[in-house]
């Protein structure tokens, strides 16, 4: 029984402004987690994640003077970080600012950013550490000069941090991660892997298969055979 990624609720904050002097633009809504309005680099508003001390990394290129990059924040502790802070990606335009967008999961100092420009649109994936063991994926798209992140395109697994590609070949990444089927519990349980196919804006399990160590590689295509049971009877 295939699992779909659970809802996550986007809003739009697209503001361009100019250093001071400069020529202004209006504010427009962001589908940015947090709502927050967005600002240049010279503008007094920070990033989200300033009180956690984030930092830039690279802009990744998605085409026609877009591209995305993420914020991370250093492991908490000593005063810094901030074990609530989630991953922050950046929107530019010819190396301006145009958009913050907040993940709603996912560790901050533990995420990475993977991003297709091919394809039939700009496409992402935030994969980070989740809790104790876990990891997540969400999906998040280039439309309308904007990022946007479907409904339905996140998911949860309990082994570590899943990872993106492009299983199927069809321009959208797809994610792979690991589960345990928790018999008879999670320390002494089976792990196993399980793919998702991104489409029509949702990602939805296509299989699973035996993870027979923890240095077995990962799956490079889609899963198609059955999925252990999870916990609470969940498929």
């Amino acid at each position: 029984m295939c699992r779909m990624a659970t809802t996550l609720v986007v809003q739009v904050v697209l503001v361009a402004v100019l250093s001071a002097g400069c020529e202004r633009s209006s504010p427009r809504t962001s589908p940015g987690s947090s709502g927050r309005l967005a600002a240049t680099a010279g503008s007094a508003e920070p990033a989200p994640c300033a009180r956690s001390w984030c930092r830039a990394g690279d802009p990744i290129p998605l085409g026609s003077g877009w591209s995305v990059r993420l914020w991370s924040s250093p492991t908490p502790g000593g005063g810094v970080g901030s074990i609530a802070a989630t991953p922050v990606l950046e929107l530019l335009r010819d190396a301006r600012h145009v958009q913050w967008w907040i993940a709603t999961m996912g560790f901050a100092w533990e995420a990475s950013l993977t991003c297709l420009a091919a394809g039939p649109e700009p496409n992402c994936v935030v994969a980070s550490v989740e809790g104790a063991h876990a990891g997540s994926a969400e999906v998040v798209l280039l439309r309308s000069g904007a990022l946007v992140g479907p409904a339905r395109a996140r998911v949860v697994f309990d082994s570590g941090a899943p990872d993106a590609a492009d299983l199927d070949g069809d321009g959208y990444l797809d994610v792979v991660g690991s589960d345990s089927d928790y018999r008879p519990s999670y320390a002494t349980g089976h792990n196993f892997w399980a793919t998702y196919r991104f489409g029509a804006d949702a990602l939805v399990e296509t299989g699973c298969a035996p993870r027979p160590s923890g240095t077995a590689p990962r799956p490079d295509h889609l899963l198609f055979g059955p999925c252990p049971s999870r916990p609470g009877g969940a498929a």
